[in-house]
């Protein structure tokens, strides 16, 4: 072994040259793979709270304006409750998360859907309808309860990624289908109409990433492309 830059002979074990304190360098000599972080560096409150601030005002305003146009214009609400509806739900989905140092989506999740399904409550009344608890409860439920468990599996379960996506993509297929189900129960549509192309789609792949997590080389080559 010869250093790599005045070219002296080294001692095997020799970490540095003794005549230019040139690093050696053994290229038969395992070097550790350089790996990846378990979890992304913590969020700093101070890089989120001024948009965070910005967005708040900007909601706060567009409310005021709302409710005064529509107070003005017509005496009610009329469209305004849409309007106002959507901003809240933009507000809580958006930008509630980026009053906390490290929103917890655990958390965040669940209260997402349910503010979504109080906004879809709220349509459903004020246009008459009566399809909420036979669509879009059900529905909305069924989500909220799915992107929740994958949520909290992917940051309490440590490693088997690829199983988790891979579930998780059959299952999506699998809604597709319930969401059509639902429809039909409330609108009188026929089945089996647009739920298959999902259900297949989602489904193969699931089905390949849960095979694939079981043939050790095939899973380390999907690992380091997708960094699963």
């Amino acid at each position: 072994m010869y250093c790599v830059r005045c070219g002296v002979r080294l001692q095997d074990g020799t970490e540095f040259c003794p005549l230019c304190q040139t690093p050696v360098w053994n290229p038969g000599a395992d070097r550790p793979e350089p790996g990846f972080p378990e979890s992304l560096p913590p969020r700093h409150r101070e890089s989120t709270l001024p948009g965070a601030i910005a967005m708040t005002v900007v909601s706060v305003l567009a409310l005021a304006v709302t409710v005064i146009v529509c107070l003005h214009l017509y005496g009610a609400l009329r469209w305004g409750g849409y309007v106002l509806g959507g901003i809240l739900l933009f507000d809580i989905v958006a930008v509630l998360p980026l009053w906390f140092e490290e929103p917890r989506g655990e958390v965040f999740v669940p209260v997402d859907f349910l503010a979504a399904g109080l906004y879809v409550l709220y349509i459903c009344r004020a246009t008459h309808g009566h399809w909420f608890l036979s669509f879009a409860f059900p529905v909305i439920l069924a989500a909220g309860l799915l992107t929740t468990a994958m949520v909290c599996l992917l940051k309490y379960v440590r490693g088997g990624r690829i199983f988790i996506f891979g579930g998780f993509l059959v299952l999506l297929g699998g809604f597709a289908v319930l969401v059509e189900f639902f429809e039909h129960l409330s609108f009188g549509t026929r089945m089996f109409t647009w739920s298959q192309y999902p259900l297949a789609g989602f489904g193969i792949v699931g089905l390949f990433l849960l095979i694939a997590g079981t043939i050790p080389p095939l899973r380390e080559e999907i690992r380091r492309r997708f960094f699963f």
